[in-house]
């Protein structure tokens, strides 16, 4: 215990720092040590340029590897501001009404799949509104089957047991184990937090797409921004990306394979490939920040989203008037926390012109108390920056491509580029060992 508690309060930074950011760091090294956080990353901006940038503690759960500050993280609901984007996105292309109805005969979702287990009429009702704005009638807090709730994610072998389908559940036996129980208000009367509904909109936005959820995403607005920090999670350790953090969890739970083992929380427990739409990415702190200025209606950077849409995504629900359509909102913020076994993440953007992206691997007891800290800290952390000018940490966005290149001898290269010269940089990489000749190639054939 006493070899644990010092490897714990081991103080491992990296990013870039300078003189007077020393009490920004405190303030997340004391949070951190406050709640017993292995690992953390986190972004800053102000009017669009990355000012803080910073890994703290460990990514591993052997305290081995520091905590870097393009760390990727499993970012759970903050997932939801994700898909909330990815709908606005079509409601911009004109695919999609947030009037439109989801569910019933040549409606967006008619599959026999779904309809055939509706018995609650008041489902053809359901808008794409509603389901932003989580008013579509599913009701968690509800018990179920025995359970002290109706979220299907979290007794994934019940619902697989219940519709006779295979381990490890899948999104689209979520979204009908759900139809079949019904709603418990409803549509458009009642608020309630629904991860259910973001199940749904990711299954509108195939439909309408004619691509997978993730793949659109990615398609349609994390490769035009130049983020591929951003990705679609997955279930089992041995699946994590190189540079993804692992998770400390509490006691084991059934492993959601069907199989009857106890297995850690995070890896397995629960089918985190099935919440793609509601909790299912992994991402970077700057890459989130950057994705939030892109839609944040300013000019700061260009936006994948007319301001007319932000304005409608970033309007409050008439229910609830905190939460908009994937965002919760205050009049003056924007922001959304996400929170797993093993992961709690904080996005947000400002009136004032910061947005941040604070991002943990592990989430502490979940008490009110943990996120009334969590909630305090970027607060303090902007409290304690020193005077900034000019500091911009945010890497190139874009790649340049198609550059001519002419091979002057066996040992150099000519390159040329049509930059101006202002801040480009270009590399090139030349091997003479790699030529392959062979009798029926161009002598100059690179293989």
């Amino acid at each position: 215990m006493l070899l644990l508690a010092s490897l714990f309060n081991i103080k491992a930074q990296t990013g870039i720092t300078s003189a007077g950011f020393g009490l920004v760091d405190n303030q997340v090294e004391q949070f951190m040590e406050t709640w017993r956080i292995p690992g953390a990353s986190v972004a800053i901006t102000k009017d669009g340029k990355l000012i803080y940038s910073r890994g703290f503690g460990f990514s591993d759960l052997h305290h081995s590897e520091a905590a870097q500050p393009n760390t990727l993280y499993r970012i759970a609901s903050v997932s939801k501001s994700i898909t909330s984007i990815a709908v606005m996105k079509l409601v911009q292309e004109g695919k999609l009404s947030l009037s439109d109805t989801v569910f019933g005969e040549g409606k967006i979702l008619d599959q026999p799949y779904y309809l055939g287990v509706v018995s609650d009429q008041r489902i053809y009702s359901v808008t794409v509104q509603e389901l932003l704005e989580h008013t579509s009638g599913w009701d968690r807090t509800v018990p179920c089957d025995g359970y002290p709730h109706s979220d299907p994610a979290f007794f994934p072998t019940h619902v697989t047991s219940v519709l006779g389908e295979a381990n490890p559940v899948g999104d689209s036996t979520l979204i009908k184990f759900s139809l079949l129980k019904g709603l418990h208000h409803q549509p458009g009367t009642n608020y309630s937090y629904s991860n259910v509904g973001y199940l749904v909109l990711g299954k509108v936005i195939e439909k309408l797409s004619g691509m997978a959820y993730d793949a659109y995403v990615k398609s349609a607005i994390l490769d035009p921004l130049g983020l591929h920090d951003i990705l679609p999670g997955k279930n089992l350790a041995a699946e994590k990306y190189e540079r993804e953090a692992e998770y400390a969890s509490g006691a084991p739970i059934e492993s959601c394979y069907g199989d009857g083992t106890m297995v850690p929380a995070p890896y397995g427990g629960f089918n985190l490939e099935a919440m793609n739409a509601h909790g299912g990415w992994i991402a970077s702190a700057p890459d989130l920040t950057r994705l939030m200025l892109a839609a944040d209606g300013e000019n700061t950077v260009p936006d994948i989203l007319d301001p007319s849409i932000v304005s409608l995504m970033n309007t409050p629900g008439e229910v609830n008037r905190g939460y908009a359509k994937g965002w919760s909102v205050n009049g003056r913020n924007s922001w959304h926390t996400g929170s797993l076994s093993g992961t709690a993440s904080f996005i947000c953007r400002t009136g004032s012109g910061y947005t941040w992206a604070f991002l943990f691997n592990s989430r502490s007891d979940n008490s009110s108390a943990f996120w009334k800290a969590v909630d305090a800290l970027p607060w303090a952390c902007i409290g304690s920056m020193p005077a900034l000018a000019g500091i911009d940490l945010y890497s190139p966005v874009l790649n340049m491509s198609g550059l001519p290149m002419n091979v002057l001898n066996p040992d150099s290269v000519s390159l040329s580029t049509n930059a101006d010269g202002n801040g480009d940089v270009s590399v090139a990489a030349y091997h003479t060992e790699a030529y392959i000749r062979e009798p029926e190639k161009n002598a100059n054939t690179v293989e």
